[in-house]
């Protein structure tokens, strides 16, 4: 990230920045990066108090600066968010995904009547508006892919009946409602860690994507273009040294932590000295393979999709999975494999008559 590039505080100069470093992200994760950062622009435009806001904008600001320097872990957290991994979208398609579908024959639709007016009596809460049977069958498939990298982890009890206890500390059953009451608290602990079901076009793009089988367009991330320069500025160094009050009223590991190798992709510091501090921690040049190997192969893994076996009336959970292959010899280094197979023993030859 350049140096020379400013941190506005006016609150349009900065919407401005926001989406010119959206601009630089993949193609993957800038649509909907932008029109969220569109979105949250007109929802506190018109705030009473925008100082909070404008923080926000800030802290945003310093993570796509360096996402786009090559953070690879926050390229990968943005990404997750335009997938809905995590974020927004995660929520949008739990409801969308997740929620129980309508009926579709008038037997149905007299058939869930009916139990609506048994039920009056008891308490009908957001629970029936979820399809548990499919939240159930992703979050078993999850639980059992826990050795993964996902971005959240699922719990190991997955069925109320075991999670929930059927008596209170006196031996006594529980109460409809404190029964009730549990089992909303327990679902509600499962839904907070599922990872919702992507669309099946949506899916066998982002598969793609993680193959390698993709346009080459994909894989390229825009330019970063010049950034504007004053016409007349006095020292071009007054900017980034420290205000004399600083070096006096703050320990000298605050005013040296935004040039750390840890800081230096968020905070833009530069080592004056050539002995500075070293390389930034945790910045790759993202090329083509490290955008396939590292940010849309594991945005992939982490992404299921749900279909129903009509036989059996099941769900079946399909996550996404690449197995690596390990790539051929070039012509040179042939000469390293001769007399032995694709195992990796030596071949023996054929015995001759002088042998025999």
């Amino acid at each position: 990230m350049p140096l020379q590039i400013p941190h506005p505080n006016n609150a349009l100069h900065l919407y401005r920045h926001l989406l010119r470093e959206a601009t630089y992200l993949p193609a993957l994760c800038r649509p909907w990066i932008t029109s969220r950062i569109k979105a949250r622009y007109r929802d506190c435009e018109h705030e009473k108090y925008p100082k909070r806001y404008i923080k926000d904008a800030h802290h945003h600001l310093r993570n796509f600066r360096s996402a786009n320097d090559g953070n690879v872990k926050r390229m990968l957290r943005l990404c997750y968010m335009a997938t809905g991994r995590a974020g927004k979208r995660r929520r949008l398609l739990g409801k969308t995904e997740l929620s129980s579908d309508p009926p579709t024959t008038s037997a149905e639709l007299d058939e869930k009547t009916i139990l609506a007016n048994v039920d009056e009596q008891q308490y009908r809460d957001w629970v029936d508006n979820w399809d548990m049977e499919k939240v159930k069958a992703i979050a078993l498939s999850q639980a059992e892919r826990s050795e993964k990298d996902l971005p959240y982890h699922m719990r190991r009890t997955i069925d109320p009946r075991k999670a929930i206890p059927t008596e209170n500390s006196f031996g006594r059953p529980l109460s409809k409602k404190l029964a009730r009451n549990k089992l909303k608290k327990h679902w509600a602990q499962i839904l907070r860690q599922l990872l919702p079901p992507l669309p099946k076009g949506e899916w066998d793009q982002l598969g793609t994507l993680a193959r390698g089988e993709a346009d080459p367009q994909y894989y390229k991330l825009p330019k970063r273009r010049p950034v504007a320069q004053l016409i007349a500025q006095d020292d071009p160094q007054s900017d980034h040294l420290p205000f004399w009050a600083d070096l006096v009223t703050k320990p000298m590991r605050m005013i040296e932590r935004p040039n750390s190798r840890k800081m230096k992709s968020l905070s833009g510091g530069e080592d004056e000295d050539p002995r500075g501090h070293g390389r930034k921690i945790g910045v790759r040049v993202l090329n083509q393979r490290k955008l396939r190997r590292g940010i849309y192969l594991p945005v992939w893994e982490a992404s299921p999709i749900v279909d129903k076996n009509p036989r059996s009336g099941k769900w079946l959970v399909t996550w996404g999975n690449h197995q690596t292959k390990v790539s051929r010899p070039r012509k040179k280094d042939l000469q390293f494999f001769q007399g032995v197979n694709e195992v990796g023993l030596p071949i023996r030859s054929a015995p001759t008559r002088k042998d025999t």
